[in-house]
């Protein structure tokens, strides 16, 4: 009986099957961990913007100065990260997937996502800037609403 060298045809064949079914497996794991990074870039480029805030209006309570608070809210939202976000679109160009943007009129912060999938499909993000006031007409503080 002569003896076979090498893999038969059969063998070859369970070999790319295997890697394509290992390889198909990688490819939506890379994907949900990549959802995963851009939802957790937002997140802490939110949580940095409203840290920033939160100091600026500290600052002025501790100089006794409550009065300028409204310089606050009359600021972008984004000067109170240190730097611009990367990807960060002045408007100059119609922004693109992985951009932060600012609009000083509606006066809100939009980012576009380049995974949709990370934030239940929505094909942007937006918050509104607001100044919040008391009762007495004296802006007191500023938020970051939601609007989806």
């Amino acid at each position: 009986m002569r003896r076979q060298r090498g893999s038969t045809t059969f063998e070859f064949a369970l070999t790319v099957v295997i890697f394509g079914i290992l390889a198909g497996v990688l490819l939506v794991r890379l994907n949900a961990i990549q959802q995963e990074a851009e939802r957790t870039e937002v997140s802490l480029t939110l949580r940095n913007i409203r840290v920033g805030m939160q100091l600026a209006i500290g600052e002025h309570i501790m100089r006794g100065e409550e009065g300028r608070i409204g310089e606050v809210a009359a600021a972008s939202p984004l000067d109170f990260l240190g730097h611009r976000p990367r990807d960060f679109n002045d408007g100059s160009v119609p922004p693109a997937p992985g951009q932060w943007s600012y609009d000083p009129v509606r006066r809100e912060l939009g980012y576009l996502p380049r995974q949709p999938g990370a934030f239940a499909d929505a094909t942007e993000l937006r918050w509104r800037y607001v100044a919040r006031i008391d009762p007495s007409g004296r802006t007191v503080g500023v938020s970051l609403i939601g609007l989806n």
